[in-house]
């Protein structure tokens, strides 16, 4: 997949100085940190280089401001897009452009999370399965969470083919529709992988690692093909745990996790909603605001709700990250827009970032902003 050249862009290590614009207004510039033994100029002809203060802005190249709190509270809250805009007096094109800003708010404060991060816990995986556009399209969401802590570590997409009982007609449908696909499908198991490939990082990390997983098949083979996993198992240092998805989704079970927050999923998101008629159009629109709502899970929600103690912590906090970090990591969230090129993003977020992924049957995907790439 090509991405496209990067864009010149201000220096995000800057510092704001007022500058006369005339009539005693003043305004804000960003300049670039300058040379030993040289002062900060006073005006912007003196700068090397200057920027408006809207450049920093979430807000930055939009005709009409929202308030990106009111958009955040209302998706991870059960609320529809253009249920959102009705409230809002918007139409349901702005709320979704608005989600995709918070998305890469979202992804990058995860990314600079999880750059230092180890899990202090086992690790669990599984598939959270919904569809877009329609039930012909199905897909499958692998998400990897810690295993005491319920933080939503990552996700990544694949397309699943329509199953279950159908009608002759509904299967003749079927197969006309995956003829017309304009791309193919991404698999259970290329979309696995980008979690095999985490778990191996973290795997190398830590004394000893117990993966959990479900017994799909395609989990099993790609554990036993990671090199990295088998020669740690062979040093005793890893194991992969298969569970039957049949038992009992209560606390007991090992695969507890996520199938907490597959409940979570269906509770606080429209578009993915049991028999819900206000499902995602677009793959990318859904990824994103699965992104969204990884920063509520992560760092908005409390732990545990009702009990005094731990409702005063969030999963992130749970699972080792420092408070420290997350607060200078939701410091301007809805306000001052995170710079690309300032994180280091995992193949899984650069997808969403990005919009790479794209609906089967849709020109989708692969718009790029130039102000997403700063």
């Amino acid at each position: 997949m090509l991405i496209p050249h990067f864009v010149p862009i201000p220096n995000v290590n800057i510092t704001l100085i007022p500058l006369t614009m005339g009539a005693g207004t003043t305004s804000m510039a960003a300049t670039r940190p300058w040379p030993m033994g040289r002062s900060p100029a006073s005006n912007a002809s003196d700068a090397e280089e200057a920027f408006s203060e809207q450049t920093f802005r979430l807000d930055y190249y939009v005709k009409r401001k929202l308030d990106y709190q009111v958009i955040f509270d209302h998706m991870t809250n059960c609320g529809g897009v253009r249920k959102t805009a009705r409230i809002m007096e918007v139409s349901h094109q702005a709320i979704i452009n608005r989600l995709g800003r918070l998305a890469r708010q979202a992804i990058a404060l995860q990314a600079d999370v999880l750059q230092d991060y180890v899990p202090c816990e086992d690790l669990v995986t599984d598939g959270f399965e919904s569809f877009v556009s329609d039930q012909f399209q199905p897909n499958n969401i692998h998400i990897l969470a810690g295993k005491s802590s319920q933080f939503f570590i990552t996700f990544d997409y694949a397309h699943l083919r329509r199953k279950g009982k159908m009608t002759e007609l509904q299967k003749d449908e079927r197969d006309q529709r995956e003829r017309h696909y304009i791309r193919k499908r991404i698999s259970i198991s290329q979309s696995f992988l980008q979690i095999v490939d985490l778990v191996e990082q973290y795997a190398q990390k830590r004394r000893f690692t117990c993966l959990y997983s479900d017994e799909k098949l395609e989990y099993q083979r790609l554990v036993m093909g990671s090199d990295v996993l088998q020669s740690l198992k062979s040093e005793g240092r890893f194991e992969h745990v298969r569970i039957s998805s049949h038992f009992e989704r209560t606390i007991d079970n090992p695969l507890f996790s996520v199938n907490y927050l597959d409940r979570q999923f269906r509770k606080d998101n429209a578009n993915h909603v049991r028999e819900t008629v206000r499902f995602s159009e677009n793959v990318n629109n859904c990824l994103e605001r699965m992104a969204v709502y990884q920063l509520y899970q992560n760092y908005f929600k409390p732990f545990r709700i009702g009990q005094p103690f731990l409702q005063n912590f969030s999963h992130a906090e749970v699972a080792g990250v420092p408070r420290g970090k997350i607060a200078r990591g939701l410091r301007g969230i809805f306000t001052m827009r995170k710079f690309y090129t300032h994180v280091k993003l995992n193949w899984s977020q650069l997808m969403v970032w990005a919009r790479m992924t794209g609906t089967l049957d849709k020109f989708d995907g692969m718009y790029w902003p130039k102000y997403i790439w700063m």
